[in-house]
């Protein structure tokens, strides 16, 4: 069924190139993507490949094909096969690592292979990574809100406090710089200054994730919270 699926997937692009009328690298993608939505990994896998074949180097279609790969590894956990797992997600670390190659700054790709290492449980690797990204993109706020938080859920909490200023200093609001700075002085203990930076985190995007849950919960927890304040949390 598997091979039915990729040889139909080929067999499409082939037709329209025979009848002069093939797809563009472009429309190629999108619908890679589209499958890749709709959890058609394996025809997803098929238009991304044959877009390699003629862009190598092209960095949204290494991704997708890391993101296939990765679906699949999770597909084949789910049912006992770790040691085929593995072998995907090692596949899709180095679709995400050519990815990154070709799109230094690409944020997505390179959070992407750090989870893939970490599910093989390579974690001094993936915080390598994280570190190399930022030292390769120092004025860009999000490589050290990525790295700080790497640091935060390592335990090193000295260091994550310093990528997350890092972060500020480059971008003074930083959504996710605050939420992440909350998130770590919940963690040592600090309620009123986590309070203060999830508000601060709440205030620049309402929409940013668990800023507004944590928010209303440290208020509950101080008797600070009033139906006002829930009404103003809310998105």
């Amino acid at each position: 069924m598997k091979r039915a699926l990729v040889g139909s997937a080929i067999f499409a692009l082939s037709i329209g190139a025979l009848i002069g009328c093939a797809p563009s690298i472009e429309e190629m993608r999108v619908t890679g993507i589209e499958q890749f939505r709709g959890r058609q990994f394996v025809e997803s896998t098929a238009t991304m490949r044959h877009i390699l074949e003629q862009q190598p180097n092209d960095a949204e279609a290494n991704y997708y094909m890391g993101l296939n790969y990765r679906a699949m590894a999770e597909r084949k956990f789910r049912d006992g096969n770790v040691a085929a797992a593995a072998r995907e997600l090692d596949i899709s670390t180095m679709y995400f690592t050519q990815a990154i190659k070709s799109w230094p700054n690409y944020m997505s790709a390179i959070a992407a292979k750090n989870e893939a290492l970490e599910a093989r449980g390579k974690f001094e690797a993936a915080l390598t990574l994280a570190e190399r990204a930022t030292s390769n993109n120092r004025g860009i706020a999000e490589h050290f809100v990525y790295l700080g938080d790497e640091y935060r859920q390592r335990g090193d909490h000295d260091n994550a406090l310093r990528r997350y200023k890092t972060a500020l200093g480059i971008d003074p609001q930083n959504a996710k710089a605050f939420a992440g700075m909350g998130q770590l002085y919940l963690l040592v203990g600090e309620r009123a200054l986590a309070m203060d930076a999830f508000r601060r985190a709440y205030e620049i995007d309402p929409r940013e994730t668990g800023a507004a849950d944590a928010l209303n919960q440290l208020m509950s927890e101080s008797g600070t919270y009033t139906a006002s304040h829930e009404a103003s949390l809310r998105p």
